[in-house]
C-alpha cells in the first residue's frame, strides 16, 4: 500500500521523480529500523543476549544506511556540469558501496564477539515477551523489504536493492534468533554464541554480495544476454538496418546508460537518409528501454570492386572458422585494407592466440591480394 501511494507521489510528466521516490522510501526505512532497534536494544537490557545484541546492531546499521541514501540519492541526482559533463549518477554506485562496507565491519565485529561468547558461555534468561517482539520485529521487516523491493524495481535504483537484500536478511536473521531462543527454552543448550556467529556470517556474506555487485557496475558489466537480444531485435526491425553488432554499455548512473552500436546501412542511401534513419532508432529504442543509445553506421555494401572481392573471401574464411562470427567496417585506403573481426573470446583466450588469429587472417588475405596490406582489428563477443 505505502510504495503505491509513494510512486503515485513521485510521478511526473516524464514519468518517476527518483530522487524524491527514494527519499521518502529511505525515510519510511529509517523509522521503522529505528523502531525495530529500540525494541531489540531493550530486549538486549533485559537479557544480555549477545545474538539479539547483534540483530540489534544491524538494525542500526540499517538506519545509518537510511541515512547516507537519504544524502546520498540527492547528491547523485545533480545535474551536470562543466566538470562533470555526463552528471553524478554514479554516486548511488559509490554510496551503496559505503552502505555494504558499513555492514560488512559490523558482520566483523560480531563474529568476534559471538567467537568469545562461544568460548565463555552463560545461561540466558528470556522474559516471556521476548518471542513476541521478535516476530513483531520479523514483520516490520519483511514490510520494508516489500516496500524496497516495488520501488527498486519501478525506479531502478541499486542503492534501494541493497537495502532490499538487507532487509531480507535481517528477516531471516531475526527467526533464527527466534528459533535458538525456543530450542534453549526446551533443551537447556546454550546457543547464543553460536546463533550470534551465523548471524555474523549471514551479515557478512550479504556485505561482500552487495560490494561485489556494485563494483561490477562500477567496472563496467556487461549486458545480460537477455537485454542484448532485445535491443538487437528492436533496432533490427527497423527497415534500412541490419547486422546489429559490437554493443557496448558506458553506466553512468541508473537515468544514464548509454549503449553504443554498431549497425550496417545500405552504401547507397545518401548521408541524409542514413542520419534520418539512424536518429529515428535512437530516438525511439532509447525512449522505449530506458537507456541512451547511439548507433555508428556501417555501410552494407560497397561500390568497390576490391571490397566486394575481399568480402566474398572473408565470408568463405568464416565458414570454415569455429572461432570467428562475423567482419564489417571494411575500408580501404591508398593501397591498405582495414578489417574489424568479431571472434569468439570464449575460445580465443591468450594473447598469443589472438595475434596468432590476426596474422594469421593477414597473411591469408596478402596470399590473395598481393598488391594490399591488411590491418585487422579484432573485436571480442563472450
Amino acid at each position: 500500500m505505502f510504495w503505491k501511494l509513494i510512486l503515485k507521489r513521485g510521478q511526473n510528466s516524464y514519468g518517476y521523480d527518483r530522487v524524491k521516490i527514494s527519499k521518502e522510501t529511505s525515510f519510511l526505512g529509517l523509522i521503522s529500523n529505528i523502531l525495530v532497534a529500540l525494541l531489540k536494544i531493550i530486549l538486549y537490557i533485559f537479557t544480555g543476549s549477545i545474538s539479539i545484541l547483534s540483530d540489534a546492531v544491524n538494525n542500526i546499521t540499517d538506519c545509518v544506511s537510511s541515512i547516507i541514501s537519504i544524502f546520498g540519492i540527492k547528491l547523485a541526482s545533480k545535474p551536470k556540469d562543466k566538470n562533470h559533463p555526463y552528471g553524478h549518477g554514479r554516486l548511488e554506485y559509490l554510496i551503496s558501496l559505503v552502505v555494504s562496507g558499513i555492514v560488512l565491519s559490523v558482520g566483523f565485529q560480531f563474529l568476534r564477539s559471538s567467537v568469545s561468547r562461544i568460548i565463555h558461555s552463560e545461561k540466558i534468561f528470556y522474559p516471556k515477551y521476548t518471542i513476541v517482539i521478535l516476530i513483531i520485529s520479523v514483520i516490520v521487516k519483511f514490510w520494508q523489504a516489500s516496500l524496497y523491493s516495488h520501488i527498486a524495481d519501478a525506479i531502478d535504483s541499486v542503492t534501494i536493492k541493497a537495502q532490499e537484500k538487507d532487509s531480507l536478511s535481517d528477516t531471516l536473521i531475526t527467526l533464527v534468533v527466534i528459533i535458538s531462543i525456543i530450542i534453549e527454552k526446551f533443551t537447556e543448550k546454550i546457543l547464543d554464541g553460536y546463533v550470534g556467529a551465523l548471524v555474523a556470517l549471514f551479515i557478512l556474506y550479504t556485505a561482500l554480495s552487495l560490494i561485489y555487485e556494485t563494483i561490477s557496475i562500477i567496472l563496467g558489466r556487461g549486458l545480460s544476454e537477455e537485454t542484448k537480444h532485445e535491443i538487437k531485435s528492436k533496432v533490427s526491425n527497423y527497415e534500412g538496418i541490419s547486422n546489429v553488432h559490437n554493443i557496448m554499455v558506458t553506466d553512468f548512473g541508473p537515468e544514464n546508460i548509454i549503449v553504443l552500436i554498431d549497425a550496417a546501412l545500405d552504401y547507397n542511401l545518401t548521408l541524409e537518409e542514413a542520419h534520418n534513419i539512424v536518429d529515428k532508432v535512437e530516438r525511439e529504442v532509447s525512449r522505449l528501454l530506458g537507456i541512451k543509445l547511439v548507433i555508428h553506421a556501417d555501410p552494407l555494401g560497397s561500390s568497390s570492386a576490391i571490397i566486394k572481392s575481399v568480402s566474398e573471401d572473408l565470408k568463405k574464411i568464416i565458414r570454415k572458422s569455429l572461432n570467428i562470427y562475423s567482419f564489417h567496417d571494411i575500408v580501404l585506403e591508398d593501397n591498405k585494407i582495414y578489417i574489424d573481426i568479431d571472434y569468439n573470446a570464449d575460445s580465443i583466450v591468450t594473447s598469443e592466440e589472438k595475434d596468432a588469429l590476426k596474422d594469421g587472417l593477414e597473411e591469408k588475405l596478402k596470399s590473395l591480394y598481393k598488391d594490399y596490406d591488411f590491418e585487422i582489428k579484432l573485436n571480442s563477443i563472450f
